[in-house]
């Protein structure tokens, strides 16, 4: 087959898709940083493996396959109509950061949970907190948490979570899985939750879902968590909030624009730990993209259904 990979991937996944891709014809992306270069070799490629610019899309006159290498696929929603009516299917990688964005997600609320927010700036200050910091430390065994989203992410957060003890509850508006399903029983929720963590997609419904009103809901110890999209978060009445001590502290994986600005009041505001959209990063987060490409392409070979096909009316 005629295939084109332009995916982000270092040494060891470029050698895991060569191993499985002996027997096709394939477009290598020339250059493994930045964002992919459009080359007229890719015109007649059945299957792209990569998120390429939606402007390439008219020219991939041959495409019926794209997987793409992130779980977000909101930069093509202009483009599903036409992706419909020419039959290409699209994939993401549903499912590939959820063990990565949950660990991400805990390690942040813990840090700010177990005090690590003041001890590690202490410790560069050499400077003994214990008498200060011990009082103002929570436990996840004794605390209420709320997770918004059911999908793989959530549904992983939610499994960690009450592995160590936490009463929890999902929020999600289709979802058999979740307890909460509409906005009045969302906002009858929060003020009694002392960890709040977001797995939301962006869409129509979510985008500012935390304004600066049910930011009030939220209790002064709360701490509210977002690994999902950045655009869930009105950010000037979360600083507001935060450097008024309306609410505990908050983790935040994304922003509405990133790389955050340097003029943000999140830099600065006290309790935010910042994680940089690396919350679905790993040591082996290249290659297991690989291997789901290639997954995947046996089940195209084959006639399966292929995993994480995207549904236009979701988002993501």
């Amino acid at each position: 087959m005629n295939i084109a990979v332009v995916a982000h991937l270092d040494e060891r996944g470029l050698s895991c898709c060569r191993d499985g891709l002996t027997d096709d014809i394939v477009r290598w992306r020339s250059d493994g940083t930045g964002s992919p270069e459009w080359h007229d070799s890719y015109r007649d490629c059945e299957i792209v493996f990569g998120t390429v610019p939606a402007s390439w899309l008219p020219r991939l006159t041959a495409l019926r396959w794209l997987q793409l290498e992130s779980t977000g696929y909101e930069y093509y929603q202009d483009s599903a109509l036409d992706l419909d009516r020419r039959g290409i299917v699209v994939t993401n990688l549903r499912g590939q950061f959820a063990e990565p964005a949950t660990e991400t997600a805990l390690a942040g609320a813990l840090g700010l949970m177990r005090g690590l927010d003041i001890l590690s700036p202490a410790q560069r200050e050499r400077r003994w907190q214990s008498l200060e910091v011990r009082p103002g430390t929570t436990l996840l065994a004794r605390s209420r948490a709320l997770v918004l989203g059911a999908g793989a992410i959530g549904g992983h957060v939610r499994q960690v979570l009450e592995a160590f003890g936490t009463r929890v509850q999902s929020f999600a508006r289709s979802s058999p899985l979740a307890e909460l399903h509409d906005l009045t029983a969302l906002d009858a929720a929060l003020p009694d939750a002392d960890l709040i963590i977001s797995c939301l997609p962006s869409t129509s419904s979510t985008r500012l879902l935390f304004d600066q009103e049910r930011l009030s809901r939220l209790s002064r110890t709360a701490i509210l968590v977002n690994i999902g999209r950045g655009d869930l978060i009105d950010e000037e009445a979360l600083a507001a909030a935060l450097e008024a001590g309306d609410i505990g502290g908050c983790v935040l994986d994304v922003t509405k624009q990133e790389p955050l600005p340097s003029t943000s009041r999140l830099w600065t505001a006290p309790g935010v730990v910042l994680t940089q959209h690396t919350g679905g990063g790993h040591r082996d987060e290249l290659v297991d993209k690989a291997k789901y490409f290639l997954a995947n392409l046996e089940r195209w070979r084959t006639g399966s259904a292929l995993i994480g096909q995207v549904d236009w009316s979701q988002g993501i």
